[in-house]
């Protein structure tokens, strides 16, 4: 078998168009789209199949294939070598999987999965056809102390160790996720909080999102998972941030946009997406699944999401369509909130993405911040001062924005 150098990456590689229209024939998740006839340098596509996360997907297109001479037989042998070898190791993922979910449900905390089970065996056909590394949950930022304490109680250890909540600089603020791996298994998992759409910013309608949360079954377990219309937001916000580095993030939406249109409610999508200022990474996303698979959403949702002309004009500049398309290495910069740094996320973020002016409320406390907020930030104990920081904190800040003005290598990227 042909050696698999990365699987499930979260970074690009140099690949040829013959391999992009492959993958695209592949991620779309269509069996009944044909498969481009190309002569391709099948051990490169096997590479990309696994770097992109459509391993399973790929041996499930191949299963109905009728015609066994293409892909070439070798192929069709790589692919289910490497899908058994991935069977074996998902089997151990579900197992980590499902202990932790029983571990919250005897706990009685309230908590949604989201991504790689939730939607394996919601909205893909087979669940064997999504395969995923770790645990992706979200739980209310009120219910931190709690899980963090569990999360160390069955074996895990977090990689920052918070056991309560940082102090905020604004109510919106909330860390995005910590991190927890189990000691044993080295198996993750990412525990979100109220950023659900990786804003920056705690999601305005959080309640919402748990109100309309619906019940499903992982590995026979119930559990709680975002509505079909949040699931779908939830994932184009996901693959807009990561600069849509795998293409199974497309291949997630396709399921929901392809086969499961009747059961959306597109005007409480867009009513939620408008509430949450997330047209960007909305609109863009399902423009770019239409270009890539040709499965379009209605024209008329999709016109309500357009965001307007500012927006659309600083998205280009920072990440052009045909650079996003092409499936090639890119640079991209980070869609969501922080102040630092200047040119790669501040910058990006507030001239891109929306709530701007929460955005700015919080900037103008930076500079004044709480003293709570202060002796986090520097790591200061109790017996020591703060008002040295009052006066030196916006200098730092001052100083840290023109380091970055003064290195030619930060405007790179920016034209």
């Amino acid at each position: 078998m042909a050696h698999i150098e990365r699987f499930d990456t979260h970074e690009r590689r140099p690949l040829s168009d013959t391999t992009r229209a492959l993958l695209c024939d592949f991620a779309a998740g269509d069996v009944t789209r044909p498969l481009s006839r190309l002569d391709a340098n099948w051990e490169d596509v096997l590479q990309h199949v696994c770097s992109n996360g459509l391993l399973g997907l790929t041996h499930y297109y191949l299963a109905y294939q009728e015609c066994q001479d293409y892909p070439p037989p070798a192929f069709r042998q790589w692919i289910q070598q490497a899908y058994t070898t991935n069977t074996t190791r998902m089997l151990l993922v579900y197992r980590n999987v499902v202990k932790v979910l029983a571990q919250l449900a005897k706990s009685a905390i309230d908590c949604m999965v989201v991504k790689g089970p939730a939607l394996a065996y919601t909205v893909y056909p087979d669940p064997a056809s999504r395969s995923f590394n770790d645990l992706d949950l979200i739980v209310r930022e009120r219910d931190w102390a709690i899980v963090h304490q569990l999360m160390l109680d069955i074996g895990f250890r977090p990689e920052i160790d918070l056991p309560e909540p940082p102090p905020k600089l604004v109510p919106e603020a909330v860390a995005y996720e910590s991190r927890y791996w189990h000691q044993e298994t080295s198996f993750l998992v990412e525990v979100h909080y109220d950023d659900i759409l990786n804003a920056g910013l705690a999601a305005r309608d959080a309640e919402g999102f748990w109100e309309r949360a619906v019940l499903i079954s992982v590995e026979g377990m119930p559990v709680k998972t975002l509505s079909l219309e949040d699931r779908l937001i939830h994932l184009c916000a996901h693959a807009h941030y990561h600069g849509y580095t795998r293409l199974n993030g497309f291949s997630d939406i396709a399921f929901i946009v392809r086969d499961h249109a009747a059961q959306l409610n597109w005007e409480q999508l867009v009513k939620v997406v408008r509430i949450e200022e997330a047209q960007v990474a909305v609109y863009y996303t399902l423009y770019f699944l239409d270009r890539l698979f040709s499965i379009p959403v209605p024209a008329d949702v999709l016109r309500r999401l357009r965001p307007d002309p500012f927006r659309r004009w600083w998205h280009e500049r920072y990440m052009p369509q045909r650079e996003a398309l092409s499936l090639q290495p890119m640079w991209r910069p980070d869609f969501s909130f922080y102040f630092l740094p200047l040119f790669k996320r501040l910058l990006p973020d507030l001239l891109v993405m929306g709530r701007r002016r929460e955005k700015l409320h919080y900037l103008l406390r930076l500079l004044l911040p709480p003293p709570a907020w202060l002796r986090y930030y520097y790591r200061l104990n109790d017996a020591e001062g703060v008002a040295l920081h009052y006066l030196l904190h916006p200098l730092k800040l001052i100083y840290h924005y023109l380091a970055e003005v003064a290195t030619p290598a930060n405007w790179v990227h920016k034209t």
